[in-house]
Order: structure tokens, then C-alpha cells, then sequence
């Protein structure tokens, strides 16, 4: 059966010694990591869990959460992840919708979990990887107790292994339905696209919570190939894990790559193995200098949560680096740019990414229905995201629909001047937003952290925006910032900034006035 419980004993049968694991040091082969989640497994069937029900995983990245979340799919459940940043009111919320009746977490989390726990009526079972003797917890090593052998279980293809729970920038977060079928299908693509071997050394430092360390874990599955975990992303270490590890390839989003572009020159930065980088929204004024400085190529990938990998630059394409090119639709899923009445647009002009529902993509959104309607409309889903094809039927990545500032009539893409402000050789990070204006509109505002020890004015920021970008898009505000809030991913959380302050306009410099 095409499932991930077939998948994992296949590829154990196959290299049963080779490294699977790497995590601060420490191997895990294949066939250890078989034994390790199926006496999980069997723990799992001890308290009680069946096909079907949910195994909900609060940790940040350690072995315990693949070791937990490969056990829950071994038996038929789905494992639930929840965000590590996450309040009290936030984790409520996710194991309440999901319906968890297991939850996995540790000592770090157990004061919030107790506080909220009277009110998590379906959480039979809390288990604490620490092994702590909280009351009304289940240490961890007992699960390990249970014998290696795993009786058979029926799983189908379409059965849910995971629900993955979106960021909720416009409430309370969604959960997308993601198969066995999605997984086996996801690492098969990406694993396509990266030419992956058994001789690859895979890095992944993104949280295990979130669905790339997850697509890693199936794709290292498929070639057998061995995968380095990290803690989380640092811009300081991470190019010694690569040296390290001997990484012969990874993914990251487009703010890592910006992160580490923006690190000190080095020595060592041509100093590795890597072979090929994969990324989602390299700023394209980077591209090619990254792509020099660090010997090594950066090719596009267009993914989501709701629909996996929909849109990639493979080996034979012409990358057309600095374009923001994303290639062509991979070969099970149709892509086409449209206008606000979904009628598909010329060659040229920007419109938004749809994508024909079918082959692994979500089943939907958890519990509903409406959601799931209306992103799927008339059989497309509708991304949010503005592009446009050219004349070789290559896709280009222009923004969010909703990351658009509308300034007297012109519509402005905040992550081109986000794009142009971390050109400045002192700026660190930019984040854009847009500020009500009831003459304009919406005005732009510039969030800037500048790199360490590194003095910046206001007046040098709007120079070089004038140097560079059109004077309808220049800043008319600036704030500089020791940092910016972001997600665990190191997407910065424009939603934040906007709430800060119920006058956006209210301690920063303006420069139409050209004061602060």
C-alpha cells in the first residue's frame, strides 16, 4: 500500500545500517530509528490509540519529534503539530479543533499545558519526554518498553497523517488535511527535484512543527539518504553545520538566504560540499551574488501547506536567475495566472496564482467546509499570491495579494522595497507595510534593523531608496529596529507590526515632514 508505514519499512529493508538521523552529533541508523518508533507505536496502542486519532506534538526540533510523529503514522493516527511559540490561548485552541487525545511535550511546556487542561475535555494521555514525575503525566521512556514488532495495520493512501495548522493571519488557524498520500508524493518530487542520492547529506534547521522538516523526512525516506537536524536556524552557525556535517544540499525560505547573504564576507563561504540550494523567494537583486559568493546554485521552488509542491526550476530549465523565476508546474499539477473574475491572463501581466485541485494537495481544511469551498472555487486554488507567466511559459513570483500597498492609485509590492532596502550595505533586515492615509490611501512604512555596529540615518535610507526605486514607492516612513518579531520559520510577522501601535505613524520618522 502506498503509505508512510510501507515506505519506512521498505527503505529500512534496504539500508538497514545506513545513517538515517544526525542530530548534535549523535547517528541514528535506519534500522534503529524502525525500532525506536515502532516501540513508540506500540505505546501508543497501549494507551489506548486507534486509527484515526489524533497525536498532537508540542516540542521544538529534538529526535522525540520525528520519533513520535513516525509512530502515530505507523498505527493509522494522525499526528497533529503545534506551534512551540505558541500561548496557552493558541494551544487551546489547536488540540480542542483537532480533537487530540494524545499530546507529547516537555518539561518547558508543562506549566501551560496544566493551566489549560481542564478545559481540553478529549486529552486522555500528556507524555513528557523529560520524565518527570508531574503528576497526571506519562514518562516518556515507558513507551520505549514496548516490543519492536508492530502488528499489521490497515492504512490507505488517502487516510490523514497529519493535520497542519496554518499561521491564522486572519483568525484563528486553519487545519490543512494532509494524506499519506500527500507525504509519499511530496518526498517523490522533491526528491526529483533535488536529484537526490544516497550519498546526500540533507540539512534541515526549520522547526519539525512546520511541514518542510516533515517533506525532508519523506524524501530522505525515498533515496535513503541521511538527515541532518538542527536545533533552529542561526545565520552565525549555520554555515559551520554545513562544513560539519559534509551537507550536501538543503532547503530554506527566502529570508534564510537574504539572512546569510548579509553575514561578514568569509574565507570559508566557498568552503563546503554543498551541491544545489533550494529556496522559496530569494530576493532577485541576491540571486546571482549569493549564487557567487557561496559557489553553489539556488533553484525555485512555489509550495504551500494547503497544495505541496506545485511550481519548481528543475536541472534542464534555464534558471533565469535574478527574475524571481519559479519554473514550470511540476508534472501532476496544472498552474495558470488569472484575473479577479478567475478569467486567465496574456503572457505579462500580473494576476493571481491558481492551481487545479488534484494530486497532492490537502484534502481540505479540518472541520471546514467553508474554507475549504471557497479556497478551492470552481476547482482551483485560489493562493492569494500575484505572478505572472512569460513568453516561455515560465512562471515569475511577484507577492501576496495582500502584501499590495495601494498609494494613490499605484499599486506598490512591499517585498520589492524590502528587497532594495537589504541591498544597503548597512541594513541587517527590512520589513514594509502599508499605513492609512485618507489622502493617499495607504502610505509605506519601512521597518529597519541595521547590521551590528553599523550607524544609520533616516536620510541615508530615503537617498538610496530615491537612487533606486521609483519616487512613488519610496518609504514615506521609517522605524529603525533592534529586530523585527518573526515566525519560528524567520518569516517576519508583518501582522504584529501593524498591531503594535493604533497609530502606525507614531514614533518614526516621516519624511515628508522630515522629522521624527
Amino acid at each position: 500500500m502506498n503509505n508512510i508505514r510501507t515506505l519506512f519499512e521498505e527503505s529500512v529493508n534496504r539500508s538497514p545500517e545506513k545513517v538515517f538521523f544526525i542530530f548534535k552529533d549523535k547517528e541514528i541508523t535506519y534500522q534503529d530509528l524502525l525500532q525506536t518508533v515502532n516501540r513508540i507505536a506500540n505505546g501508543f496502542l497501549s494507551l489506548g490509540v486507534k486509527r484515526g486519532d489524533k497525536v498532537s506534538i508540542l516540542l521544538p526540533n529534538c529526535l522525540e519529534f520525528p520519533y513520535c510523529w513516525l509512530a502515530a503514522n505507523m498505527i493509522g493516527a494522525v499526528m497533529v503539530p503545534v506551534n512551540a511559540r505558541f500561548v496557552d490561548k493558541e494551544v487551546k485552541y489547536i488540540l480542542n479543533h483537532s480533537e487530540a487525545k494524545v499530546l507529547v511535550t516537555s518539561s518547558n511546556h508543562m506549566g501551560m499545558v496544566e493551566s489549560i487542561r481542564n478545559d481540553l475535555p478529549l486529552l486522555n494521555k500528556v507524555i513528557n519526554i523529560d520524565n518527570s514525575d508531574i503528576s497526571k503525566t506519562i514518562p516518556f521512556l515507558s513507551l520505549l518498553e514496548n516490543p519492536a514488532n508492530l502488528r499489521p495495520v490497515d492504512i490507505h493512501e488517502e487516510d490523514l497523517a497529519v493535520i497542519l495548522y496554518t499561521s491564522g493571519t486572519t483568525g484563528n488557524p486553519k487545519g490543512c488535511m494532509a494524506t499519506h498520500d500527500y507525504f509519499m508524493n511530496l518526498g517523490d518530487i522533491q526528491g526529483r527535484l533535488f536529484q537526490l542520492t544516497a550519498e546526500d547529506r540533507v540539512l534541515t534547521v526549520q522547526p519539525f512543527y512546520y511541514v518542510d522538516p516533515q517533506w525532508n523526512t519523506m524524501m530522505v525516506l525515498t533515496s535513503n539518504a541521511t538527515l541532518v537536524l538542527g536545533e533552529k536556524f542561526s545565520t552565525t552557525k549555520f554555515w559551520d553545520e554545513v562544513r560539519h556535517y559534509g551537507i550536501t544540499c538543503f532547503y530554506c525560505i527566502g529570508s534564510m538566504t537574504s539572512f546569510l547573504y548579509n553575514m561578514p564576507l568569509s574565507d570559508l563561504d566557498k568552503q563546503h560540499n554543498l551541491r544545489m540550494v533550494m529556496t522559496s523567494g530569494i530576493p532577485p537583486d541576491i540571486h546571482k551574488a549569493w549564487e557567487e559568493r557561496f559557489n553553489v546554485p539556488v533553484f525555485e521552488v512555489y509550495a504551500s501547506s494547503e497544495t505541496s509542491c506545485d511550481i519548481a526550476v528543475s536541472h534542464h530549465m534555464n534558471r533565469k536567475v535574478g527574475t524571481a523565476c519559479i519554473g514550470k508546474p511540476v508534472y501532476y499539477r496544472e498552474a495558470k495566472i488569472v484575473d479577479e473574475n478567475d478569467i486567465e491572463l496574456p503572457p505579462g501581466e500580473v494576476g493571481e496564482i491558481i492551481l487545479k485541485r488534484g494530486k497532492g494537495m490537502m484534502k481540505g481544511y479540518y472541520k471546514d467546509p467553508e474554507a475549504t469551498e471557497k479556497a478551492f472555487r470552481g476547482g482551483w486554488f485560489h493562493s492569494g499570491d500575484l505572478g505572472y507567466k512569460d513568453e516561455d511559459g515560465d512562471f515569475h513570483f511577484v507577492g501576496r495579494k495582500k502584501d499590495i500597498i495601494r498609494r494613490g492609485g499605484e499599486n506598490i509590492s512591499a517585498a520589492s522595497i524590502e528587497h532594495i532596502l537589504m541591498n544597503h550595505p548597512k541594513i541587517m533586515e527590512a520589513a514594509v507595510i502599508p499605513v492609512p492615509d485618507r489622502i493617499r490611501g495607504e502610505e509605506v512604512k519601512a521597518y529597519i534593523v541595521s547590521k551590528p555596529n553599523e550607524k544609520l540615518t533616516y536620510e541615508e535610507v530615503i537617498r538610496f531608496c530615491k537612487e533606486n526605486i521609483a519616487t512613488f514607492k519610496v518609504p514615506r516612513y521609517l522605524e529603525f529596529r533592534e529586530s523585527l518579531p518573526k515566525t519560528p520559520s524567520e518569516r517576519v510577522q508583518k501582522r504584529k507590526l501593524i498591531e503594535e501601535k493604533g497609530d502606525l505613524t507614531e514614533g518614526c520618522y516621516d519624511r515628508l515632514s522630515d522629522s521624527k
